[in-house]
């Protein structure tokens, strides 16, 4: 029951208390409600307030209200608010504090304040949307998302395999993909005063673009064998393969694999993709080794004893060459060179020459070339105002022929065979003195061999072996 003290009484008292020396207190409540009290839904909460009375040997007195009605029964200084809904939500709790004193059978109210707190009630979280599975390429934005009821007061963890990630404290979390940090198993952890929620578990799949981990080997072959590409990649699968040769597409898969010969030497690449991208390689150069074949041949020969022998064969391909020249079918040491020489030829020196050129990708024999001795007919006059000359010998282009005529009579100058067969008159009429011709073999169309200048004049014949070497 609420009791109301007059003022005269009040004054009364006042000055009775200030008589007799006993002090009032300034207020009652010492210690009032909180402005705003949170509580969750279901949960037990207590509020208290705190009070001293007016004046000194006063007693106090409680009685609690809810939105303006009395709360029967409730009249300490604690109420316990029991089983709070929703319904509460927003509800005004008010505690009236008096204090008094007994006189005979009166109660004589000496004073009374009032405390009052708004009740909030909230619920605990629910998951509106949980997080969904992500697949995607490394490097592209990663997010994982959780919606709540109410994340006011809410404080988000999300865990991969169990583990916290730092910096993911939001109810969306959001980076750029790396298949190293991210790929797992993710969940969130949602903790707020009315309780803890965790989500269900996802799974992130983040998928690597191609790197190339071993690039193929630029590679020269010989022409007909086999040749074999190969290009090593990591990446999420599956993979991808495009060769090109010049820029042009020849082949897929991670080998290319072709047989060698000049339209398949040149500059290769291989991209390498799949669904996250692709990547190439820089060019290679592949090449064709060529095997040797003989362009010119060694040709036969007709020497006089003592003469100088030159053998000599030309090929094409890929350098470098190996020589090796046989006589007879038999190697000659040391004849390893393009040009085999017998610098003194000797009747033992007769016989059929070859060479046998080689490189890494093969071997060709050239031709068999004869060297035979012939003899050289003798002057058959010696006459010290007849002389012939060649310069220089053996004859490789142009040869100088100087010879002296006694130019009383005609002479006869000719070139023969080594069979004794006229070629052709190099001069021919009654000279005096020394005279001067020059013989082009390559204007002349002499192969090389041996011939015999000839120089007839009255009372002798001169003869001259004319060696030409190509």
């Amino acid at each position: 029951m609420r009791g109301v003290l007059l003022p005269s009484l009040s004054m009364f008292l006042w000055m009775s208390a200030a008589l007799s020396g006993t002090l009032l207190a300034n207020k009652i409540i010492t210690g009032p409600l909180p402005e705003t009290v949170e509580v969750c839904l279901g949960r037990d909460t207590t509020i208290c307030v705190y009070a001293t009375p007016l004046v000194a040997g006063d007693q106090l007195r409680y009685q609690w209200y809810k939105n303006g009605d009395l709360i029967p029964g409730e009249e300490g200084p604690c109420l316990t608010i029991r089983n709070p809904q929703l319904a509460d939500d927003w509800s005004t709790y008010e505690v009236l504090v008096q204090s008094y004193y007994v006189s005979g059978s009166q109660v004589i109210v000496t004073g009374e304040e009032r405390s009052a707190t708004t009740l909030r009630v909230f619920p605990p979280p629910t998951i509106v949307s949980q997080p969904q599975n992500w697949s995607g390429c490394e490097g592209t934005t990663l997010s994982l998302s959780v919606v709540v009821s109410d994340a006011a007061g809410l404080s988000f963890q999300w865990y991969k395999d169990g583990v916290p990630v730092p910096g993911a404290d939001a109810a969306t979390y959001v980076t750029r993909a790396s298949a190293d940090r991210h790929a797992g198993t993710w969940w969130c952890v949602i903790s707020g005063p009315c309780g803890t929620l965790t989500t269900d578990q996802v799974q992130v799949q983040v998928r690597k673009a191609p790197r190339i981990t071993r690039r193929p080997a630029a590679t020269a072959e010989c022409v007909g064998r086999q040749v074999s590409l190969t290009v090593e990649a990591e990446g999420d699968q599956p993979l991808q393969y495009q060769w090109y040769r010049n820029g042009v597409p020849v082949g897929t898969g991670q080998t290319l694999t072709f047989t060698m010969d000049r339209t398949t030497e040149g500059n290769y690449t291989v991209t390498v993709s799949n669904s996250c991208g692709s990547i190439t390689t820089d060019p290679i150069s592949v090449v064709a080794l060529l095997p040797p074949q003989i362009t010119s041949q060694p040709q036969d020969v007709q020497a006089s004893s003592g003469s100088r022998v030159v053998l000599r064969v030309e090929a094409t391909g890929t350098l470098p060459f190996s020589y090796q020249w046989q006589k007879d079918g038999q190697d000659i040491p040391g004849a390893t060179s393009q040009t085999y020489v017998i610098e003194n030829v000797q009747k033992s020196d007769e016989g059929r020459y070859r060479c046998k050129v080689s490189n890494q990708c093969g071997e060709v024999w050239s031709n068999e070339a004869e060297v035979r001795l012939i003899s050289v007919p003798e002057n058959s006059a010696q006459s010290s105002s007849t002389r012939v000359s060649i310069t220089p010998l053996p004859v490789t282009g142009t040869a100088t022929v100087r010879f002296v005529a006694p130019g009383t009579s005609p002479v006869h100058l000719s070139l023969y065979d080594a069979y004794g067969r006229q070629l052709l008159t190099v001069a021919e009429g009654t000279f005096v003195g020394e005279h001067r011709l020059q013989l082009n073999v390559e204007a002349l169309g002499l192969a090389a061999g041996v011939y015999v200048l000839r120089l007839e004049a009255p009372g002798s014949v001169l003869s001259q072996p004319f060696v030409v070497v190509r």
